[in-house]
């Protein structure tokens, strides 16, 4: 793909518009769902529909970002999912495709629109895995070190493999560490695990952005945005539900009361989309957004009080 054209990507602010100190890189996630499940197992990205896809799912993971930061976001040919069927030696070649327009949306981003300005990743699900896969290869030689806030990646698992094999690959210690990765799963009692979750997973609690065990009370949400597409579209709840680590799976756990009170939900794009699923994948940012929000400021707060963009780290 050609990333000089504006067409390719979702969001890309003209330079007047970048009036933030820092900018989100985010890939937004899977939304390509096709009848063919035999060929064309990457998107399209022309195709007007899968388009709006992109762009909806932008605005509605993405938002958290977007209030601190100039908000850059690619599409990319990304897979089907039919990917979550398919063994990975089949997947290879597809998923390479769409990290390779991930890969080239970023170099182009950091060459020509950057502009010296520290910078946040963050994605979900297929945008996670590719982002992941970019800090992997990209990120071990201390290259973007000078500029790397940190990197906001739920919907997918980092494991302790990963930490092993690549050291730069860490996970955050605090609210306002630097230069590491926000990971984590959501999920309740009773429901089962995406195909997402690893063996060996390892996660951050983002209503205390600590990697251990113990339970964050609800009075530490400061709003879960269950959806917000104007005005007259809107779910917000203040302190809806707490979260603690449950080790042995490797996944952030909500309140059962949290879970009950979405089981009973009326609203019905939101019951049988999110939760007739029988997972909370698609709530991985909503069920914490504020908090999101709030940290995403935190932690570029704490970028310019300890470096200088220029003269690096």
């Amino acid at each position: 793909m050609d990333y000089a054209k504006k067409r390719s990507w979702v969001f890309r602010p003209d330079k007047v518009k970048r009036t933030k100190s820092a900018d989100v890189f985010f890939v937004y996630p899977t939304v390509y769902i096709h009848p063919d499940k035999q060929k064309n197992h990457n998107m399209n990205t022309n195709n007007p529909i899968y388009r709006l896809f992109g762009w909806f799912m932008t605005i509605w993971r993405g938002r958290p970002f977007a209030e601190s930061c100039n908000f850059f976001a690619p599409h990319y040919r990304q897979v089907g999912i039919e990917s979550l069927e398919m063994t990975e030696e089949e997947l290879k070649p597809f998923n390479e495709i769409a990290y390779t327009d991930v890969k080239d949306a970023f170099f182009y981003y950091m060459e020509h629109l950057n502009e010296g300005r520290p910078f946040i990743l963050a994605g979900h699900s297929q945008g996670s895995v590719a982002l992941l896969e970019l800090i992997r290869r990209e990120f071990g030689n201390g290259r973007y070190d000078n500029l790397f806030v940190a990197a906001y990646l739920p919907g997918y698992s980092v494991t302790k493999q990963d930490i092993r094999n690549w050291p730069h690959m860490r996970l955050v210690e605090g609210e306002d560490d630097l230069g590491g990765i926000i990971s984590y799963n959501t999920s309740a009692k009773g429901l089962r695990l995406m195909e997402v979750v690893l063996p060996d997973a390892v996660c951050v609690n983002p209503l205390n952005w600590k990697q251990t065990p113990e339970y964050a009370p609800k009075e530490l949400n400061l709003g879960s945005v269950l959806f917000d597409f104007g005005k007259y579209f809107r779910l917000e709840k203040k302190h809806f539900t707490g979260a603690y680590i449950d080790e042995k799976q490797g996944v952030v756990m909500i309140d059962k009361d949290a879970m009950d009170e979405l089981l009973h939900v009326r609203i019905g794009f939101l019951n049988w989309i999110l939760i007739r699923r029988g997972t909370l994948h698609m709530l991985d940012i909503a069920l914490f957004h504020r908090n999101l929000q709030k940290n995403t400021a935190v932690r570029i707060k704490k970028y310019f009080e300890t470096y200088n963009p220029k003269e690096g780290r």
